[in-house]
């Protein structure tokens, strides 16, 4: 082992990581164990990501400990993720309540003593059932590294600015119990257990919610005020931020726009336009709002014609994603320059939303064709069956697409009123497609049926002149809960005597090979990247 180069070492290292799903599988443990120089190719990879507190990490006097001062060096992300059960009156630790019944944790010095001695650290995520001290986000910004910062879940106050003067290129700000479903996919399982929403310090936060309203919001205002010349993406929740804190300030750098969450207050005149007006090289816009109180977000007038200037910063944007909250009608045509569009159904959970029908869906893609945008990535929940009359419609506008993502919202097994063959009839215009995801039906199997006849049929679909193909199924994730999911497949051609994973003939002496991805989801609020689903 001593002849091998510690490149070669740091690169099997990465591979590990990345084939066991992220985390410290057992795999890269054991190869840390081999020698001296194992051990350190692999340190700076397993310790890149670390997550505080631990539960049975603590010292003799029951008191949080951290990392050893030797392996700090080696973190890029830090997790601070306080557990939820720790402020629960019977199950109290490493806190106290004070006379208003608030949390609050004993001296999280360790923590912010550690931080300014992180030298590679480039990301924090921060998720507390308390309002972290100031002293916390005073540490945070003595970091010249960082560059990514997240608070979500988090009660938060004036202190946030502290984190000034750092300067930070991508920041999430995500307020208590915002708990959003896209389509009816993938959810954080802490999402699905009812004591998330019942817990002690929520129930308090929700009591408090007309004083908070006003607090939180202006602490965020001035926290974004201070990042914004240097922001170049930035993804905020509509109930933390209004049009009017973002359009009091310039964002020279900022690319990427994502509002989430409920669509931010309209106590004053100020519009989206006037936000987006302060962004010159905003490219892509995202607009994951989910339904309140049954009114839709408007982006255009539909009683006038479109303000010009508003019109050519549509014709700017290169990547646009857009909800069901949002008035779809006679909006998206002004596209010109659009590459990538989604249109996703999002609703706060436990409720399950309503995605378009067919008929709207149709309607939708007809008026993207109409601005001539040159559309590569398509990505679209509909809530109806899945027909071949939409797919040739798809490909019949847009020639040059790459990407295809087609879902349905409640996906199920069952008889199909068209053929496999009429799917792949309608798609082969696409002569450019490199990615493909169908909600095609297929014959009802049982997913966790031992001889996974579902999967089966699934992968003698796939033979198709793509490198990705993927197609929905409905997953069981409970005694009585599913979800949708999709398996994955990519696929590589060789001669006809190569036969590894998945082999389907193809035309002539060549084989389709196709092997089997792990199961990726969509990383809310990222819409166009899938990884691999971390639970």
């Amino acid at each position: 082992m001593s002849i091998l180069n510690g490149d070669v070492l740091h690169i099997v290292s990465n591979e590990l990581l990345y084939s066991e799903g992220g985390g410290t599988g057992s795999s890269l443990l054991n190869l840390s164990l081999v020698s001296r120089l194992c051990r350190q190719a692999c340190l700076p990879v397993i310790f890149s990501e670390v997550r505080w507190p631990r539960k049975s990490k603590t010292n003799p006097d029951d008191e949080l400990s951290f990392l050893p001062e030797s392996l700090r060096p080696h973190v890029r992300h830090l997790q601070l993720i306080w557990h939820d059960e720790w402020t629960e009156p019977g199950r109290l630790r490493h806190g106290s309540f004070n006379r208003d019944g608030m949390y609050i944790p004993f001296d999280l010095g360790v923590v912010s003593s550690a931080i300014v001695c992180m030298p590679k650290l480039n990301k924090i995520t921060m998720s507390f059932p308390f309002i972290p001290p100031q002293s916390l986000f005073a540490a945070i910004g003595q970091c010249p590294s960082l560059t990514s910062f997240s608070l979500t879940d988090t009660p938060i106050d004036m202190g946030l600015a502290s984190v000034y003067p750092v300067s930070l290129s991508r920041v999430n700000l995500t307020p208590v119990g915002q708990s959003l479903r896209i389509g009816d996919g993938p959810t954080y399982p802490t999402l699905c257990d009812i004591s998330y929403f019942t817990r002690d310090w929520r129930r308090k936060y929700r009591i408090e919610a007309q004083y908070r309203g006003l607090r939180e919001p202006r602490a965020c205002g001035v926290f974004l005020r201070q990042q914004a010349p240097c922001l170049t993406h930035l993804e905020v929740s509509g109930d933390l931020c209004s049009f009017a804190t973002l359009a009091a300030v310039q964002w020279p750098e900022l690319h990427t726009l994502v509002l989430y969450g409920h669509v931010p207050g309209t106590q004053t005149s100020s519009s989206i336009w006037e936000a987006l007006e302060r962004m010159p090289a905003l490219s892509d816009l995202r607009l994951l709002f989910s339904p309140w109180r049954r009114k839709l977000f408007s982006l255009l007038p539909k009683d006038r014609f479109p303000d010009p200037k508003h019109l050519q910063k549509l014709a700017s944007l290169t990547s646009f994603a857009i909800s069901n909250a949002c008035e779809l009608d006679g909006i998206l045509m002004y596209f010109p320059s659009l590459q990538k569009l989604a249109i996703l159904a999002i609703v706060d959970l436990p409720r399950w939303p309503i995605a378009l029908n067919d008929a709207e869906a149709k309607r939708v893609v007809t008026d993207v064709a109409e601005s001539g945008c040159p559309l590569k990535h398509l990505r679209i929940i509909i809530e109806d069956k899945l027909t071949p009359e939409l797919c040739r419609l798809i490909a019949s506008l847009f020639p040059l697409l790459e990407s295809l993502e087609i879902e349905r919202c409640g996906y199920h097994d069952g008889k199909s009123m068209s053929t496999y063959q009429e799917f792949v009839d309608a798609l082969l215009p696409l002569s450019a497609l490199q990615s493909l995801r169908l909600c095609m039906q297929f014959p009802e199997y049982d997913e966790i049926d031992e001889m996974e006849s579902w999967k089966a049929v699934r992968a003698q679909s796939a033979d198709l002149t793509v490198r990705q193909v993927g197609f929905e199924y409905r997953k069981r994730t409970g005694t009585h809960r599913y979800q949708d999911s999709w398996i994955d497949f990519t696929i590589t051609r060789c001669e006809a005597n190569k036969e590894n994973g998945w082999g389907t003939t193809l035309r002539g002496d060549q084989r389709c090979v196709l092997r089997q991805l792990p199961e990726l989801w969509y990383a809310f609020p990222e819409v166009w990247t899938s990884t691999r689903l971390p639970f």
